[in-house]
Protein backbone atom coordinates (compact mmCIF):
# COMPACT_ATOMS: atom_id res chain seq x y z
CA UNK A 1 0.00 0.00 0.00
CA UNK A 2 1.27 3.50 -0.87
CA UNK A 3 2.70 5.33 2.14
CA UNK A 4 1.71 8.78 0.89
CA UNK A 5 -0.96 10.51 2.95
CA UNK A 6 -2.37 14.03 2.64
CA UNK A 7 -3.55 15.95 5.70
CA UNK A 8 -6.21 18.60 5.19
CA UNK A 9 -5.94 21.36 7.80
CA UNK A 10 -7.45 24.85 8.04
CA UNK A 11 -3.99 26.34 8.65
CA UNK A 12 -0.64 25.02 9.81
CA UNK A 13 1.04 28.25 8.75
CA UNK A 14 -0.61 31.60 8.12
CA UNK A 15 -2.53 32.47 4.97
CA UNK A 16 0.53 34.24 3.55
CA UNK A 17 2.52 31.02 3.86
CA UNK A 18 5.23 32.65 5.99
CA UNK A 19 4.78 31.89 9.70
CA UNK A 20 3.73 28.86 11.74
CA UNK A 21 0.41 29.20 13.55
CA UNK A 22 0.56 28.80 17.35
CA UNK A 23 -2.55 26.98 18.55
CA UNK A 24 -3.96 23.77 19.95
CA UNK A 25 -5.11 22.20 16.68
CA UNK A 26 -1.79 22.99 15.03
CA UNK A 27 0.20 21.55 17.92
CA UNK A 28 -2.00 18.44 17.86
CA UNK A 29 -1.40 17.87 14.17
CA UNK A 30 2.35 18.37 14.45
CA UNK A 31 2.45 15.72 17.20
CA UNK A 32 0.36 13.40 15.04
CA UNK A 33 2.55 14.02 12.00
CA UNK A 34 5.62 13.14 14.07
CA UNK A 35 4.06 9.78 14.95
CA UNK A 36 3.05 9.02 11.38
CA UNK A 37 6.45 9.99 9.96
CA UNK A 38 8.10 7.66 12.45
CA UNK A 39 5.69 4.91 11.35
CA UNK A 40 6.81 5.34 7.74
CA UNK A 41 4.18 7.62 6.17
CA UNK A 42 5.10 10.26 3.59
CA UNK A 43 2.99 13.24 4.66
CA UNK A 44 1.93 16.53 3.12
CA UNK A 45 -0.30 19.27 4.54
CA UNK A 46 -2.93 21.11 2.51
CA UNK A 47 -4.47 24.34 3.79
CA UNK A 48 -6.27 27.59 3.00
CA UNK A 49 -4.25 30.60 1.84
CA UNK A 50 -4.40 34.08 0.34
CA UNK A 51 -2.57 32.70 -2.71
CA UNK A 52 -1.29 29.33 -3.84
CA UNK A 53 2.06 28.47 -2.28
CA UNK A 54 4.42 25.64 -1.36
CA UNK A 55 6.31 25.90 1.93
CA UNK A 56 9.05 23.50 3.02
CA UNK A 57 10.19 25.22 6.23
CA UNK A 58 8.70 22.53 8.50
CA UNK A 59 9.43 18.81 8.43
CA UNK A 60 6.68 18.24 5.86
CA UNK A 61 5.63 20.13 2.72
CA UNK A 62 2.73 22.53 3.26
CA UNK A 63 0.64 23.50 0.23
CA UNK A 64 -1.56 26.57 0.33
CA UNK A 65 -4.68 26.95 -1.83
CA UNK A 66 -6.07 30.37 -2.59
CA UNK A 67 -9.33 30.71 -0.67
CA UNK A 68 -12.24 33.05 -0.12
CA UNK A 69 -13.34 32.75 3.51
CA UNK A 70 -16.96 33.06 2.38
CA UNK A 71 -16.68 30.12 -0.04
CA UNK A 72 -14.24 27.70 1.53
CA UNK A 73 -16.10 24.73 0.07
CA UNK A 74 -14.73 25.67 -3.35
CA UNK A 75 -11.17 25.56 -2.05
CA UNK A 76 -11.79 22.21 -0.39
CA UNK A 77 -12.93 20.97 -3.79
CA UNK A 78 -9.59 22.08 -5.25
CA UNK A 79 -7.72 20.26 -2.50
CA UNK A 80 -9.67 17.09 -3.18
CA UNK A 81 -8.87 17.26 -6.91
CA UNK A 82 -5.20 18.03 -6.32
CA UNK A 83 -4.57 15.12 -3.93
CA UNK A 84 -4.72 11.47 -4.87
CA UNK A 85 -4.99 8.51 -2.56
CA UNK A 86 -5.48 8.65 1.18
CA UNK A 87 -6.44 11.70 3.24
CA UNK A 88 -6.61 12.43 6.98
CA UNK A 89 -8.99 15.27 7.88
CA UNK A 90 -7.65 17.34 10.78
CA UNK A 91 -10.93 19.09 11.63
CA UNK A 92 -14.51 17.94 11.31
CA UNK A 93 -15.51 21.61 11.09
CA UNK A 94 -13.64 22.02 7.81
CA UNK A 95 -15.33 19.29 5.80
CA UNK A 96 -18.77 18.13 4.68
CA UNK A 97 -17.48 15.20 2.60
CA UNK A 98 -14.91 12.49 3.28
CA UNK A 99 -13.13 9.82 1.32
CA UNK A 100 -13.94 6.26 2.36
CA UNK A 101 -11.56 4.61 4.83
CA UNK A 102 -10.37 7.94 6.24
CA UNK A 103 -10.02 9.46 9.70
CA UNK A 104 -11.40 12.83 10.69
CA UNK A 105 -10.81 14.56 14.01
CA UNK A 106 -13.21 16.41 16.28
CA UNK A 107 -11.62 18.90 18.67
CA UNK A 108 -14.83 19.58 20.60
CA UNK A 109 -18.47 20.57 20.24
CA UNK A 110 -18.32 23.89 18.40
CA UNK A 111 -22.03 24.71 17.96
CA UNK A 112 -22.66 25.55 21.65
CA UNK A 113 -22.21 29.28 21.02
CA UNK A 114 -24.23 31.20 23.65
CA UNK A 115 -27.53 32.31 22.16
CA UNK A 116 -27.36 29.70 19.40
CA UNK A 117 -30.77 28.33 18.44
CA UNK A 118 -31.69 24.63 18.20
CA UNK A 119 -32.00 25.11 14.45
CA UNK A 120 -28.47 26.49 14.28
CA UNK A 121 -27.15 23.47 16.18
CA UNK A 122 -29.11 21.07 13.98
CA UNK A 123 -27.60 22.62 10.87
CA UNK A 124 -24.08 21.97 12.13
CA UNK A 125 -24.50 18.43 13.28
CA UNK A 126 -26.46 17.44 10.17
CA UNK A 127 -24.01 19.13 7.77
CA UNK A 128 -20.83 18.06 9.54
CA UNK A 129 -21.29 15.35 12.16
CA UNK A 130 -23.80 13.25 10.21
CA UNK A 131 -21.69 13.44 7.04
CA UNK A 132 -18.59 12.34 8.93
CA UNK A 133 -20.44 9.46 10.57
CA UNK A 134 -21.78 8.26 7.24
CA UNK A 135 -18.67 8.67 5.08
CA UNK A 136 -15.47 8.50 7.14
CA UNK A 137 -13.98 5.29 8.49
CA UNK A 138 -13.34 6.67 11.96
CA UNK A 139 -13.85 9.86 13.95
CA UNK A 140 -11.31 10.59 16.68
CA UNK A 141 -12.69 12.90 19.37
CA UNK A 142 -10.47 14.59 21.93
CA UNK A 143 -13.25 14.55 24.54
CA UNK A 144 -16.28 12.58 25.73
CA UNK A 145 -18.57 15.59 25.38
CA UNK A 146 -18.59 15.20 21.59
CA UNK A 147 -19.16 11.44 21.87
CA UNK A 148 -22.06 11.81 24.31
CA UNK A 149 -23.78 14.57 22.34
CA UNK A 150 -23.43 12.60 19.12
CA UNK A 151 -24.51 9.35 20.76
CA UNK A 152 -27.72 11.05 21.90
CA UNK A 153 -28.56 12.01 18.29
CA UNK A 154 -27.05 9.15 16.27
CA UNK A 155 -26.58 6.32 18.80
CA UNK A 156 -25.75 3.48 16.41
CA UNK A 157 -23.36 5.39 14.18
CA UNK A 158 -21.68 7.13 17.13
CA UNK A 159 -20.86 3.85 18.84
CA UNK A 160 -19.65 2.40 15.56
CA UNK A 161 -17.52 5.28 14.31
CA UNK A 162 -16.32 7.45 17.24
CA UNK A 163 -13.33 6.75 19.47
CA UNK A 164 -12.06 9.13 22.15
CA UNK A 165 -8.37 9.96 22.54
CA UNK A 166 -8.01 12.84 25.00
CA UNK A 167 -5.24 15.38 24.50
CA UNK A 168 -1.96 15.09 26.36
CA UNK A 169 0.64 16.88 28.46
CA UNK A 170 4.20 15.97 27.51
CA UNK A 171 5.99 15.19 30.78
CA UNK A 172 9.33 15.76 29.06
CA UNK A 173 8.58 19.48 29.19
CA UNK A 174 5.71 19.93 31.63
CA UNK A 175 6.43 18.93 35.23
CA UNK A 176 6.40 20.73 38.61
CA UNK A 177 9.27 23.12 39.37
CA UNK A 178 10.51 24.36 42.72
CA UNK A 179 8.13 26.78 44.52
CA UNK A 180 8.70 30.46 43.81
CA UNK A 181 10.31 32.68 46.43
CA UNK A 182 7.97 35.63 46.12
CA UNK A 183 4.93 37.11 47.84
CA UNK A 184 3.30 37.95 44.51
CA UNK A 185 0.34 35.89 43.31
CA UNK A 186 0.53 35.50 39.55
CA UNK A 187 -2.60 34.45 37.67
CA UNK A 188 -1.92 33.15 34.18
CA UNK A 189 -4.20 33.16 31.13
CA UNK A 190 -2.42 30.94 28.52
CA UNK A 191 -5.01 31.24 25.78
CA UNK A 192 -6.07 32.86 22.58
CA UNK A 193 -7.89 36.16 23.01
CA UNK A 194 -10.82 34.95 20.93
CA UNK A 195 -14.33 35.12 22.45
CA UNK A 196 -14.79 31.37 22.96
CA UNK A 197 -11.71 31.22 25.21
CA UNK A 198 -13.30 33.46 27.84
CA UNK A 199 -11.05 36.50 27.73
CA UNK A 200 -14.15 38.69 28.01
CA UNK A 201 -15.26 37.44 31.42
CA UNK A 202 -11.71 37.56 32.75
CA UNK A 203 -11.42 41.18 31.63
CA UNK A 204 -14.43 42.08 33.72
CA UNK A 205 -13.09 40.73 37.01
CA UNK A 206 -9.49 41.92 36.80
CA UNK A 207 -9.87 45.60 37.87
CA UNK A 208 -11.66 44.70 41.12
CA UNK A 209 -9.09 42.02 42.01
CA UNK A 210 -6.12 44.30 41.29
CA UNK A 211 -7.71 47.00 43.44
CA UNK A 212 -8.40 44.61 46.29
CA UNK A 213 -5.06 42.74 46.35
CA UNK A 214 -1.79 44.61 45.91
CA UNK A 215 0.15 41.35 45.61
CA UNK A 216 -1.86 40.05 42.65
CA UNK A 217 -0.68 40.28 39.06
CA UNK A 218 -2.03 38.79 35.84
CA UNK A 219 -0.03 37.44 32.93
CA UNK A 220 -1.38 36.82 29.44
CA UNK A 221 0.52 34.28 27.33
CA UNK A 222 -1.08 35.02 23.99
CA UNK A 223 -0.38 34.28 20.35
CA UNK A 224 -0.04 36.82 17.57
CA UNK A 225 -2.27 35.05 15.04
CA UNK A 226 -4.98 37.73 15.17
CA UNK A 227 -3.54 41.29 15.21
CA UNK A 228 -7.02 42.74 15.71
CA UNK A 229 -7.37 40.89 19.02
CA UNK A 230 -3.95 42.09 20.12
CA UNK A 231 -4.82 45.71 19.36
CA UNK A 232 -7.94 45.45 21.53
CA UNK A 233 -5.91 43.85 24.32
CA UNK A 234 -3.27 46.58 24.24
CA UNK A 235 -5.93 49.31 24.31
CA UNK A 236 -7.73 47.66 27.23
CA UNK A 237 -4.51 47.28 29.23
CA UNK A 238 -3.45 50.87 28.56
CA UNK A 239 -6.65 52.17 30.13
CA UNK A 240 -6.28 50.22 33.38
CA UNK A 241 -5.16 52.00 36.56
CA UNK A 242 -2.90 49.10 37.53
CA UNK A 243 -1.64 48.25 34.07
CA UNK A 244 1.90 47.56 35.37
CA UNK A 245 0.46 44.44 37.00
CA UNK A 246 -0.91 43.22 33.69
CA UNK A 247 1.97 41.32 32.12
CA UNK A 248 1.97 39.74 28.70
CA UNK A 249 4.17 37.65 26.45
CA UNK A 250 3.97 35.91 23.08
CA UNK A 251 5.74 32.60 23.72
CA UNK A 252 6.38 29.76 21.31
CA UNK A 253 5.82 26.13 22.30
CA UNK A 254 9.30 25.75 23.75
CA UNK A 255 8.92 28.78 26.04
CA UNK A 256 5.61 27.82 27.64
CA UNK A 257 6.92 25.64 30.50
CA UNK A 258 8.87 28.60 31.87
CA UNK A 259 5.75 30.77 31.66
CA UNK A 260 3.67 28.24 33.60
CA UNK A 261 6.44 27.88 36.18
CA UNK A 262 6.04 31.51 37.26
CA UNK A 263 2.27 31.21 37.79
CA UNK A 264 0.39 30.34 40.97
CA UNK A 265 -3.09 30.05 39.45
CA UNK A 266 -4.04 29.25 35.86
CA UNK A 267 -7.44 30.23 34.45
CA UNK A 268 -9.12 28.36 31.58
CA UNK A 269 -12.40 30.35 31.35
CA UNK A 270 -13.79 28.96 28.08
CA UNK A 271 -17.33 29.95 27.10
CA UNK A 272 -17.86 27.36 24.36
CA UNK A 273 -16.09 25.14 21.82
CA UNK A 274 -13.56 23.52 24.15
CA UNK A 275 -12.06 20.03 24.12
CA UNK A 276 -9.53 18.54 26.50
CA UNK A 277 -7.55 21.75 26.52
CA UNK A 278 -3.78 21.57 26.11
CA UNK A 279 -3.50 24.65 28.31
CA UNK A 280 -5.48 23.00 31.09
CA UNK A 281 -3.52 19.74 30.90
CA UNK A 282 -0.17 21.49 30.81
CA UNK A 283 -1.05 23.65 33.81
CA UNK A 284 -2.10 20.49 35.67
CA UNK A 285 1.15 18.74 34.72
CA UNK A 286 3.07 21.72 36.11
CA UNK A 287 1.27 21.28 39.43
CA UNK A 288 -0.68 24.53 39.25
CA UNK A 289 -4.06 25.38 40.76
CA UNK A 290 -6.45 25.49 37.81
CA UNK A 291 -9.78 27.28 37.51
CA UNK A 292 -11.72 25.93 34.52
CA UNK A 293 -15.28 26.34 33.33
CA UNK A 294 -17.68 23.41 33.05
CA UNK A 295 -17.55 23.57 29.26
CA UNK A 296 -16.87 20.73 26.81
CA UNK A 297 -13.92 18.48 27.52
CA UNK A 298 -12.78 20.47 30.56
CA UNK A 299 -15.27 18.37 32.52
CA UNK A 300 -13.19 15.30 31.56
CA UNK A 301 -10.14 16.82 33.26
CA UNK A 302 -11.19 18.73 36.38
CA UNK A 303 -13.02 17.26 39.38
CA UNK A 304 -14.25 20.29 41.28
CA UNK A 305 -12.50 20.75 44.61
CA UNK A 306 -10.13 17.83 44.04
CA UNK A 307 -7.69 18.75 41.28
CA UNK A 308 -8.97 22.23 40.44
CA UNK A 309 -12.06 24.38 40.54
CA UNK A 310 -14.76 23.77 37.93
CA UNK A 311 -17.06 26.77 37.61
CA UNK A 312 -19.98 28.13 35.63
CA UNK A 313 -18.72 30.29 32.71
CA UNK A 314 -19.69 33.66 34.19
CA UNK A 315 -17.82 36.62 35.61
CA UNK A 316 -19.47 36.15 39.02
CA UNK A 317 -18.29 32.53 39.31
CA UNK A 318 -14.82 33.41 38.05
CA UNK A 319 -14.47 36.29 40.50
CA UNK A 320 -15.47 34.15 43.47
CA UNK A 321 -13.14 31.31 42.45
CA UNK A 322 -10.18 33.66 42.05
CA UNK A 323 -10.99 35.36 45.34
CA UNK A 324 -11.05 32.00 47.11
CA UNK A 325 -7.69 30.83 45.74
CA UNK A 326 -5.96 34.18 46.27
CA UNK A 327 -6.97 34.07 49.93
CA UNK A 328 -6.17 30.37 50.43
CA UNK A 329 -2.67 29.52 49.24
CA UNK A 330 -2.78 26.13 50.97
CA UNK A 331 -5.76 25.18 48.80
CA UNK A 332 -3.75 26.16 45.70
CA UNK A 333 -0.96 23.83 46.81
CA UNK A 334 -3.34 20.92 47.42
CA UNK A 335 -5.20 21.38 44.13
CA UNK A 336 -1.90 21.60 42.27
CA UNK A 337 -0.63 18.35 43.77
CA UNK A 338 -3.71 16.43 42.71
CA UNK A 339 -3.73 18.16 39.33
CA UNK A 340 -0.22 16.84 38.70
CA UNK A 341 -1.25 13.32 39.71
CA UNK A 342 -4.27 13.45 37.39
CA UNK A 343 -2.18 14.68 34.48
CA UNK A 344 -0.16 11.46 34.50
CA UNK A 345 -3.17 9.67 33.00
CA UNK A 346 -2.93 12.03 30.00
CA UNK A 347 0.65 11.36 28.99
CA UNK A 348 2.10 11.76 25.51
CA UNK A 349 3.01 8.07 25.55
CA UNK A 350 -0.61 6.99 26.08
CA UNK A 351 -1.80 9.37 23.34
CA UNK A 352 0.83 8.08 20.92
CA UNK A 353 -0.04 4.43 21.53
CA UNK A 354 -3.76 4.92 21.03
CA UNK A 355 -3.26 6.92 17.86
CA UNK A 356 -0.88 4.33 16.40
CA UNK A 357 -3.58 1.67 16.74
CA UNK A 358 -6.11 3.81 14.86
CA UNK A 359 -3.65 4.75 12.12
CA UNK A 360 -2.67 1.14 11.50
CA UNK A 361 -6.31 0.14 11.30
CA UNK A 362 -7.47 2.80 8.83
CA UNK A 363 -4.28 3.47 6.83
CA UNK A 364 -2.41 0.12 6.79
CA UNK A 365 1.04 -0.02 5.24
CA UNK A 366 2.05 -3.01 3.16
Amino acid sequence: MDNKLAIFIPNLINWDGEKQIIGGLERYMIALAEIMTEMGYDLSFHQFAHHDFSNYSLDWPVYGYQADSRELHKTIGRMEKATKGRVLYSSIVQQTSYRPHSICISHGVWWELPGSSPGHAQKYYENHVAKALEQAGLIISCDYNFLNVTRAIYPHLADQKIRVIPNFADSKYYYPRKPKNTDHVRILYPRRLSPERGFGILQEVIPALLSRFSQVEFEFAIDTNKPEYLDLFYQWRENLTDKERILFCHPDYQSMPAVYAEADIVVIPSIYSEGTSFSCLEAMAMGKAVIATDVGGLTNLIINGYNGLLIHPSKESLYQALLYLIENSSVCTRLGEYAYTTSQAFSRQVWDARWRQCIQKIYPLS
